[in-house]
């Protein structure tokens, strides 16, 4: 499973951003790539190895452009006010139960295998993932306010960070880093491929099982619902407040600049299946954040 996830990886981050001209340089094409072209080619290789295991998948993500803002008080600023992350990903098996996940913060190297923090903001980004103070959602539609990732868990296990490599590399290189090792070198560090594989054997991130009620696990399901509900609520025409089952890839464009892909599959969509345009009349009401969810069921 590493094997095929990696190489599926590597070939959405070389292909490019959805809906784009060129290869992706910067954090946001490298997600966009990945939640768009490497998702597909990881359901339909998973679901050839997992039949015999009478195992079935469902991998579904969403990339949007701008993800929701907290507010805590931080050693830097008083009242810091950052983005709480770039991607969530979320493995849910029905066989046990059992929800596990981890936040990702994507950041280029400033050179080869070194990731480096200077402007405050990164700063403020890196102190958020390190400590995990109390933190507040900016945004009304997430209804969650003083959030203790420390309570009924570590917090170490709920985010990494995404080291993206381009220097002199083709394909880019992925490492997720811990935010303790931040500022570093990324050369220990696991590789994407490997950190979801390890997600799926709950060997990385940590439970949020929606009935274990921990802050943890409720921001969590709060993210997934606003992210998979963002457009459907506007769109009545594209289905339910939920994302649509089946195989689907659709690119959400506002004056011509894609704002949101969204990806479900069951390992039978083409590999390279180009996302179906969506114009819409305007931004949406709301941040969300990107999401990676697999789902496993017998």
């Amino acid at each position: 499973m590493i094997a095929n996830a990696r190489a599926a990886i590597d070939h959405g981050l070389v292909l490019g951003n959805p809906m784009g001209v060129r290869a992706p340089r910067t954090e946001p094409g490298l997600v966009a790539a990945v939640t768009t072209y490497a998702i597909p080619r990881i359901a339909r290789d998973w679901r050839r190895i997992l039949k015999p295991l009478r195992t079935h998948i469902e991998i579904s993500a969403v990339f949007t452009h701008q993800a929701p803002k907290v507010r805590f008080a931080s050693g830097i600023k008083a009242r810091a006010t950052c983005e709480l992350a770039d991607l969530l990903i979320v493995v849910d098996d029905a066989r046990t139960g059992r929800r596990q996940a981890a936040l990702i913060q994507a950041k280029m190297a400033a050179q080869r295998g070194t990731v480096q923090i200077s402007r405050q903001q990164d700063k403020l980004q890196l102190e958020l993932f390190q400590k995990w103070p109390r933190f507040d959602f900016e945004e009304p539609i997430y209804n969650l306010a003083s959030v203790d990732f420390h309570s009924g868990g570590s917090a170490a296990e709920c985010g990494r960070y995404g080291v993206i490599d381009r220097h002199l590399i083709t394909p880019p290189i992925w490492s997720q880093m811990r935010p303790s090792k931040v500022p570093g070198k990324t050369l220990a560090s696991p590789i994407l491929a490997d950190f979801i594989v390890g997600l799926v054997l709950n060997r990385v991130g940590r439970e949020a099982t929606p009935s274990l009620g921990s802050d943890w696990s409720k921001t969590v399901e709060t993210l997934m619902r606003v992210t998979y509900g963002r457009f459907f609520h506007q769109r009545q025409s594209l289905g339910p407040v939920a994302f649509p089952r089946g195989n689907t890839t659709l690119a959400f464009l506002l004056q011509g600049s894609v704002i949101q892909t969204s990806v479900s599959t069951d390992g039978l969509l083409p590999i390279d299946a180009e996302p179906e345009p969506v114009s819409i009349d305007e931004e949406p009401p709301n941040r969300a954040l990107s999401v990676i969810r697999i789902g496993l069921t017998e």
